[in-house]
């Protein structure tokens, strides 16, 4: 989990999907922020891979501990740009490591 400051811009909207342990996610299930802090990942937009467009990626607004749950999120360290373009209906597939543990759903971009 990690704290940004309060005016951090966070321009996606959308919706998370953990995965369960069955699946392959979380072995303690999905995340559970402390108040005021994001989860942390990496994350990559298809058809890349964890291998070729992999990047940091942050989580904040989702109800801790539910496996679905509207969210905002936010590259943290590159540009919504190339690998990393998101807009409406894109997936961005959330890792922990190369596995991926969720999806987040862009139904908002900007």
């Amino acid at each position: 989990m990690t704290k940004l400051p309060n005016d951090t811009p966070f321009p996606f909207r959308g919706r998370v999907v953990w995965l369960t342990p069955a699946q392959g996610g979380r072995t303690t299930g999905p995340p559970q922020p402390a108040e005021g802090h994001a989860y942390a990942a990496n994350a990559f937009v298809p058809p890349n891979t964890a291998v070729t467009g992999l990047a940091s990626f942050v989580l904040r607004g989702f109800e801790p501990g539910a496996s679905v749950s509207a969210a905002e999120g936010r590259w943290l360290t590159v540009e919504n740009s190339g690998a990393f373009r998101v807009e409406p209906g894109t997936v961005v597939v959330i890792t922990e490591g190369p596995e991926p543990v969720g999806y987040f759903h862009i139904e908002r971009a900007g």
